[in-house]
């Protein structure tokens, strides 16, 4: 079925006005996550010692300059290295955790409230960072985990509300328009949180961001409803539209979660794999490019916001770029959805080991190594056409709670990798030393990428739906004409039932039969 006419749908359709908001939302969940990464810069004392490491790359490159370092900022925090690594990675401690149950939450109960509820949540922890820093670390880095338990329902809450509201032919441009808030977010956080710290100082970065994501959640559930079913606002053409292209793969009902069927599924591990891979090289650039730009290059460039913040807005517009892209060959029927997976996440994941490759024959060549670091950041934006939207497309049932999965096993190389680094690098700040923590982080991208490509598919996998007793098969087998029918002027309005329906999700609990 063809999409209805912009004017049809409003001029501006509900589907995208819901990701429009997600967007926003991810783009609020990043500056409350990442935040501390930079201000933590402004809030400890100088470390006098920081410079003793930098010998060796001075000696080899014959440096004549100290790179880009400015003033140094004193703080009021005496924390060492190892404490400010445990309050910038406590974060993940939590995060880990509510990650499947958040999936299947919003499952049950709606993607908008649990959603909205987490950031809501997460804005009031970071309020309160200011306040639990003060006496010493412990109580930050208690409030660093409780703000990773809020925040870990985040991403499978979203897959939830994307199983809901996205045509399977729009699938990859509507996922990438949210989660590409994940880059816009980090893009926005870095500038605002330098110039709060300039012009404000270091607390302000907390109350500002942390006020604007509270005004994000009113907006939220003001304007966001969970399901086409259940969106009063939405036009009868794009509610049609939207439910006929979903079709019978999503169930309005969710069923049981069939955990053996899924974990004995070569799709849903090619999806587990890339993932945890991806973040391994991921985390590995986020965490270790600026460390290895202070120590190797002697060019800090968390000192300048705008160029840390370069690679991730690559990132985000070549995320909507390839998701147009590739929606676009889905649409036309140049190519299926599982050679448009197969190829996005080939994509981000060998241009980066490239890249990372690369890196080890530029050595003191700034300009060049900048370049493929930010290079192989903007190539990652082809994960959210590639294996992140893929469990939507096997098992729409239970997109919220595989991708909770997914992303707790993910989680753990996102500290596994940066400890391997530190292990790798320790009093050993070499080209030598870092071209190892390089061709490690290269040659996970290229196992996850081939594994992906032999395995992964882009079709529905029988085990999203519950099989059904012989007898209740043939029964609904002589019932389609009648059924049919009836879902035709069910998918035009509203039926009288559901007008009355207060409880968002109460409609999809009651057994059809009961509506009549």
């Amino acid at each position: 079925m063809e999409s209805p006419s912009l004017k049809e749908q409003g001029y501006l359709p509900r589907r995208y006005m819901v990701a429009i908001m997600a967007f926003l939302g991810m783009v609020c969940n990043y500056m409350l996550r990442v935040n501390i990464n930079l201000t933590i810069v402004a809030m400890v004392k100088g470390d006098p010692n920081a410079s003793q490491n930098n010998n060796s790359a001075k000696e080899i490159c014959n440096y004549t300059d100290s790179g880009c370092h400015g003033e140094e900022q004193e703080g009021e925090f005496q924390w060492d290295a190892f404490t400010q690594s445990l309050i910038t990675s406590s974060f993940f401690m939590g995060y880990l955790w509510t990650q499947v149950p958040g999936g299947r939450i919003a499952e049950l109960f709606g993607a908008r409230r649990v959603f909205g509820g987490a950031l809501t949540a997460a804005s009031f922890l970071t309020l309160l960072i200011p306040f639990t820093a003060r006496p010493n670390a412990a109580p930050l880095i208690a409030n660093r985990i409780l703000l990773g338990i809020s925040e870990g329902a985040t991403f499978p809450s979203t897959h939830a509300l994307l199983s809901t509201w996205s045509p399977p032919k729009e699938r990859s441009t509507l996922s990438t328009i949210i989660y590409a808030g994940s880059q816009a977010g980090t893009v926005v956080a870095y500038p605002l949180s330098s110039a709060l710290i300039t012009s404000l100082g270091w607390e302000s970065v907390f109350y500002v961001q942390s006020c604007i994501t509270l005004v994000w959640c009113f907006a939220w559930f003001m304007l966001v409803a969970d399901s086409p079913y259940v969106d009063t606002k939405i036009t009868a053409a794009e509610k049609k539209y939207i439910i006929t292209a979903i079709g019978d793969t999503k169930d309005r009902k969710p069923p049981p979660v069939p955990l053996r069927a899924a974990l004995t599924s070569l799709p849903f591990w090619a999806i587990l794999f890339s993932n945890m891979g991806n973040n391994w090289g991921f985390f590995t650039l986020l965490t270790e490019m600026p460390l290895y730009m202070s120590t190797m290059l002697l060019q800090d460039i968390k000192s300048n916001a705008l160029l840390n913040a370069l690679p991730y807005l690559g990132m985000w517009i070549f995320s909507l770029v390839i998701s147009k892209v590739g929606d676009t060959l889905i649409q036309k029927n140049i190519a299926s959805t599982g050679v448009v997976r197969k190829t996005a996440n080939t994509i981000s994941q060998l241009g980066p080991a490239a890249c990372l490759i690369g890196i080890t024959f530029l050595h003191c060549d700034r300009t060049s190594t900048i370049a493929l670091f930010t290079l192989a950041t903007t190539l990652q934006g082809g994960i959210y056409t590639g294996f992140l939207i893929n469990h939507i497309d096997i098992a729409p049932n239970f997109a919220g709670t595989l991708f909770g999965i997914t992303n707790a096993l993910g989680t753990i190389p996102s500290w596994v990798g940066p400890i391997t680094t530190g292990a790798l690098t320790k009093n050993q700040q070499t080209f030598e030393q870092w071209n190892k923590v390089f061709y490690i982080a290269s040659g996970i991208y290229m196992a996850n990428a081939f594994f992906y490509l032999a395995f992964s598919s882009g079709e529905v996998q029988p085990w999203n739906h519950i099989a059904e007793p012989v007898g209740a098969a043939r029964t609904k087998s002589a019932s389609v004409a009648k059924d049919t029918t009836q879902t035709k002027h069910r998918a035009i309005s509203d039926s009288i039932y559901d007008v009355y329906v207060v409880t968002p999700h109460a409609a999809a609990y009651v057994n059809s039969a009961y509506k009549h």
